[in-house]
């Protein structure tokens, strides 16, 4: 095919994709029935009955495409920076591909994600302090050691993920449940634009204008799982979604990595019962290049630009990585008084080194 019907391809798959009452599986056969994604578009509601298409839904379907605007779609795809890719081209995403049900089509920003070692990071949403240091400093390990970090993107241990990765100065990818037009959590917005700007992406499989429902999170969970060798589940409770994302994992070989968690926190659950059902046990990021020989090349590993004080270091040294520490708590530690930590406390927040948890609550950041 020359480039633009190349081109022309993707388009017509974006718009059978975009289609309501028409799945991925659904869309693959009836390209593969009429031999391509333009003659699938302009198949007659009978012969999409032929194909398998229900009356009603094809019915549904002719209205849908009758109001079809494609000067709008190349408008949007103009305007958010947003390229296409199909299932049938060679640059799909290999791994992917290979998965029982992939997308169709998949939209993204930034570069085409194709990662020779990749790894996803999920976990909670609402993580505790020890779930987000565990994720941005597995994260900016992984970046380190040249593997790409894949995630949803969301808020607490995505973001924290994603933040991580780009830490170590690598590769990120952000999989939403929501058109490229929208940034959700639109808090993260800017981080979406750091991802793209450092060489990663922001990919969809969902047309411009749908919104971030929550049915569509778990079929994004699934492209998660799909783009990576791995799945890492940092925190989550017994019903969270990342334990979803875990099963796709599993469903499509792919391993399912753990980060031990406190028996008291709510929070570890859904880790913890992974690791009791076979999921292997993630104590640091030396696990995950040992199972697939992932080594970081030698000198990688950075110090410190900085040399801290003595006070600064006992400051640092009284915060633990998992267990918040207020400010009164530390005065009683560290012996210094409030009017004297305080700015202690701004600076070591400013290099990176701790994170205000709450309000004067404090944990220390793992270095890298």
């Amino acid at each position: 095919m020359t480039i633009q019907d190349i081109e022309k391809e993707r388009l017509y798959t974006a718009s059978l994709a975009s289609l309501p009452g028409l799945g991925s599986r659904r869309i693959c056969a009836l390209i593969g029935r009429f031999g391509s994604a333009a003659a699938a578009w302009d198949a007659s509601a009978a012969d999409w009955q032929d194909a398998g298409i229900p009356e009603t839904v094809g019915t549904a379907l002719t209205e849908a495409r009758s109001r079809y605007d494609w000067d709008e779609q190349l408008r949007l795809l103009s305007r958010y920076h947003t390229k296409l890719v199909a299932l049938w081209e060679d640059d799909y995403p290999q791994l992917l591909r290979e998965t029982y049900n992939p997308p169709p089509i998949l939209y993204y920003q930034g570069a085409l994600p194709q990662f020779p070692k990749a790894a996803a990071i999920v976990g909670a949403r609402k993580a505790t302090p020890y779930g987000r240091n565990a994720a941005q400093t597995l994260a900016e390990q992984m970046a380190h050691s040249g593997i790409a970090v894949v995630s949803g993107g969301a808020r607490g241990i995505d973001t924290k993920a994603h933040l991580g990765a780009l830490a170590g100065k690598g590769i990120t990818c952000a999989v939403v449940a929501n058109g490229l037009d929208t940034a959700y959590p639109p808090e993260n917005k800017a981080l979406f634009a750091d991802i793209i700007e450092k060489g990663g992406s922001v990919v969809s499989e969902y047309a411009f204008g749908v919104r971030p429902l929550a049915m569509n999170f778990p079929a994004r969970n699934r492209i998660i799982a799909g783009l990576c060798r791995c799945v890492v589940v940092t925190e989550a409770a017994l019903r969270s979604g990342s334990l979803i994302t875990a099963d796709f994992a599993l469903e499509e070989g792919r391993d399912v990595f753990a980060v031990p968690g406190s028996i008291y926190s709510e929070m570890s659950k859904g880790t913890n019962a992974l690791l009791r059902k076979g999921a292997i046990a993630l104590t640091g990021i030396e696990d995950i290049l040992s199972e697939y020989g992932w080594y970081a090349e030698e000198g990688e590993q950075s110090a410190l630009p900085f040399a801290l004080t003595l006070l600064e270091e006992a400051v640092l040294e009284a915060l633990s990585c998992d267990q918040p520490m207020s400010q009164d708590e530390l005065v009683v530690k560290t012996k210094l008084p409030p009017s004297q930590l305080s700015p202690l406390l701004l600076k070591l927040q400013l290099y990176g080194l701790i994170e205000e948890t709450g309000s004067t609550s404090y944990v220390k950041k793992p270095v890298q």
